[in-house]
């Protein structure tokens, strides 16, 4: 974009060609965040019908909890934390401002080593490629254990 909006400045400070993956990830986590909030907004509305489902995902994930018998709340314990842990790690790729440079990476061998693209996004550390990829997944594992409460709830 840089090069696109400024031709005439010769010292790109953005290597975006590299860091493509990374967005790509970005918009990944993002998307599956939605779809777990979708369904969040499902399971609020199947304990209380006349709830407003139009709210971030926390919100909707407090209304849950608020709303789940005691036996329910202490057996979904464990997915209702992943999903808040979820909810967390898709607000900091989401509201963070995001720097792509690079850091350097050693090879295993103790061999030299190469420059790989990372995101100053999570807390001003940095983040890179694996670090998306686990995120995803955790985004992932979070929508199945939305989908997996809502079901329970027809049982």
């Amino acid at each position: 974009m840089w090069n696109e909006l400024y031709p005439e400045d010769g010292n790109d400070p953005h290597d975006d060609d590299h860091a493509a993956e990374m967005h790509r990830l970005r918009g990944l986590i993002m998307a599956q965040a939605a779809e777990t909030e979708a369904v969040l907004g499902m399971i609020l509305v199947r304990l209380d019908p006349g709830q407003n489902v139009a709210r971030p995902a926390g919100q909707l994930l407090l209304s849950i909890r608020q709303r789940l018998d005691e036996q329910r709340r202490s057996h979904w314990s464990a997915g209702l934390d992943l999903i808040y842990d979820a909810i967390k790690r898709r607000n900091e790729a989401v509201h963070r401002p995001v720097e792509v440079g690079s850091s350097w990476a050693p090879y295993s061998t103790g061999d030299g080593g190469e420059w790989v693209p990372v995101i100053t996004l999570m807390c001003d550390q940095e983040y890179d490629e694996q670090n998306l990829r686990k995120d995803l997944a955790l985004q992932h594992r979070a929508t199945c254990e939305a989908v997996r409460l809502l079901r329970s709830l027809d049982l």
